[in-house]
C-alpha cells in the first residue's frame, strides 16, 4: 500500500449520515457506498468538495474509501 501514501484524495460528507468520508481523486463521478450507512453517492470533483474549514471540523469521523474497496 505504498501508492496509496502519495494518492490524493478528494473529501466529501454522506447526505444521508453526515459522514465524512474520502476516496481517491481517480473515482471522482463513480458511483460508491458511504461505508457508514450504505447510501449511494456519486465521488464530487474537488470544486465541488466541501471547504477545509468544513473537513478540519469533522477530521475525526473520516473514513476513507480505498480503491480496493470498490
Amino acid at each position: 500500500m505504498e501508492n496509496a501514501k502519495n494518492e490524493e484524495f478528494v473529501a466529501f460528507i454522506c447526505s444521508n449520515c453526515h459522514q465524512e468520508i474520502e476516496a481517491p481523486l481517480a473515482t471522482v463521478g463513480q458511483q460508491v457506498e458511504c461505508p457508514a450507512c450504505g447510501t449511494k453517492l456519486v465521488v464530487p470533483s474537488p470544486d465541488q468538495a466541501p471547504t477545509q474549514a468544513q473537513l478540519d471540523a469533522m477530521k475525526s469521523r473520516t473514513i476513507r474509501i480505498e480503491l480496493s474497496d470498490l
